[in-house]
């Protein structure tokens, strides 16, 4: 009997380091994604440490350099803010993107499977097919040779 070989066992092969690229790619995005959230966070929380601290002053005594400092640093922190935003966004396409194409890697890879999978049975169907014959045959010559007993 013979064994099996795939035809497309390199194309497999392909397609699974394909899928381990798109993967690796993804989790490096992934992390990205993280980074930029984690900025974005921080951006927030400064900002409303300095709105709270602008309250506190004007309650206390009102400034109008020091007043004007916070508004300055305030509207730096909103510029900051929005800038992380768009980052943010931009990076979390990015992440969409590449998860689709991780998908589509895998769908391809696992249509080989599949693929595979199914030749794989033909190729045993087939192989019990041809043990069967030789059996018969066996049986058949052993039968003629006793003179049909």
């Amino acid at each position: 009997m013979s064994s099996f070989s795939f035809r497309m066992q390199r194309l497999l092969g392909f397609r699974n380091i394909q899928e381990q690229e798109a993967k690796r790619e993804l989790s490096l995005r992934h992390i990205a994604l993280e980074q930029e959230t984690a900025r974005l966070s921080g951006l927030k929380m400064e900002e409303e440490l300095v709105i709270t601290r602008w309250r506190e002053q004007i309650q206390e005594t009102i400034k109008l350099p020091g007043l004007q400092a916070v508004q300055e640093y305030s509207n730096l922190l909103e510029n900051r803010v929005i800038q992380q935003a768009r980052q943010y966004h931009k990076t979390r396409g990015r992440v969409e993107e590449q998860r689709d194409l991780a998908r589509q890697c895998w769908q391809k890879k696992r249509m080989l499977e599949i693929l595979k999978s199914k030749a794989s049975l033909e190729h045993q169907r087939q192989e019990q097919i041809m043990e069967r014959n030789l059996i018969d045959e066996i049986v058949l010559n052993t039968y003629n040779r006793k003179g049909g007993e």
